[in-house]
Parts: C-alpha cells; sequence; structure tokens
C-alpha cells in the first residue's frame, strides 16, 4: 500500500511539473509572438517613413541597399515608394493595422517580466494599464487613419498618418519598453518616431494628445 502511495504521489508531482512547463512555455511564446509582431512593424514603419523623407535623407531599399533622397527628385511619394521597395506603400499600411490587431490583446498580466525569462516590456505596462491602453490604443487609430489616407490618396494626409502613426509608436515605446542599445540600432528611427519631417506634428501632439487620432 505505501508503494502503491509514493508511486501515486510521484505521479501527482510529475504531471504538475508537466502542466507547469506546458504554462511556461505559452506565456513565453505570447511574449515572442507579440514581440515578432512589433518588430515587423518597426520594419513596415520604417519602409514608409520614406513617404515622409526629405531630401538628403538615407533610405533602405528592397534588396538591402542604402539610397539617398535626391533634392531633384520630382517623382511623387508614392511612386518613390514603389520604386525603392519594390511594393505599395498601402500594402505596409494594412499589414500595420492588422498586426497591432493581431497582439492588442497578448498583454496579460502572467507575461509582465515577473512572470517570464524574456521581454522587451516595462512593468508600468500592467502597473498602469490604462495608460498603456490608451497609448496602444492611439497607436490603432493612427493606423486606421493612415490607411483611410491612402484610400482617398490625398498625399498631406497621408505624410500626417505616417507621422502621427511613428509618434504614438515612439510615445508609448518610451514609457513602456525598456531601452537598449541593440533595440535602437536594430530598429532605428521606428522605434523613437523621431523623423525630422514629423517635428510640426510633434508639437501639435504635445499641445494635444489626443491630435494622434484625428
Amino acid at each position: 500500500m505505501k508503494i502503491i502511495l509514493n508511486i501515486l504521489i510521484t505521479l501527482v508531482i510529475f504531471l504538475s511539473s508537466i502542466n507547469f512547463s506546458f504554462a511556461e512555455e505559452e506565456k513565453q511564446t505570447m511574449v515572442d509572438v507579440r514581440q515578432q509582431a512589433m518588430q515587423a512593424m518597426w520594419t513596415r514603419l520604417e519602409r514608409l517613413a520614406t513617404l515622409i523623407a526629405l531630401p538628403g535623407d538615407a533610405v533602405t531599399s528592397s534588396d538591402g541597399s542604402t539610397i539617398i533622397i535626391s533634392n531633384q527628385n520630382k517623382m511623387e511619394p508614392l511612386e518613390t515608394y514603389s520604386l525603392i521597395h519594390a511594393r505599395e506603400a498601402k500594402q505596409d499600411g494594412i499589414e500595420i493595422y492588422n498586426l497591432l490587431a493581431q497582439v492588442q490583446d497578448f498583454w496579460p498580466r502572467k507575461t509582465s517580466v515577473a512572470h517570464v525569462k524574456s521581454t522587451n516590456a516595462e512593468r508600468l505596462v500592467w502597473i498602469i494599464p490604462e495608460a498603456f491602453n490608451r497609448y496602444y490604443s492611439d497607436a490603432v487609430h493612427a493606423s486606421r487613419n493612415l490607411n483611410k489616407a491612402f484610400e482617398e490618396e490625398n498625399p498631406e494626409s497621408i505624410k500626417r498618418s505616417v507621422c502621427m502613426l511613428a509618434l504614438s509608436c515612439g510615445r508609448c515605446h518610451a514609457a513602456f519598453r525598456k531601452v537598449r542599445f541593440d533595440n535602437l540600432k536594430k530598429e532605428g528611427r521606428g522605434w523613437t518616431g523621431n523623423y525630422t519631417a514629423c517635428w510640426s506634428y510633434k508639437n501639435e501632439v504635445t499641445l494635444n494628445s489626443s491630435a494622434i487620432r484625428k
């Protein structure tokens, strides 16, 4: 009887450890998915920055080469974008919106820095979730506005929307994401949203934070 009891106890402990292991893997997988989605967004945002590039700005093309925007360039920004990146800008806009929607609910408390091995998210995400949700929602609104601008083919609206999306991302990262040099090096301006062409819009957001949603 004692032997059977010991076997049962051992079995319970073993099954519990398996369940715990699966739970840990599930949490880390959720973190990994949202990190991959964010990286995919930053890649697309950096491409979209071509639409607001000023003469002298450097842009990385689809083949990895660096192109300097010339002051002699007479093409429309959307044409320049297609030529450099071999794809339509509105496709990147759609994909950013879809990626934002995909991981919007991927921030449960069990995926905080206190519960997983690795995450770039700061504790503030879970300490002040209302603020984080507001900032995330701002990015969703900005992304939706960008897609609307693409549909309307309005150059000024497109420029403003690209900047507002970049600024919404940068503002959220500044508050809720760990800053590491390798992040900045890898993700570039898309991490901070600090594009030269966006300074006037940055002032607008400073005076009225809800401007990002307009």
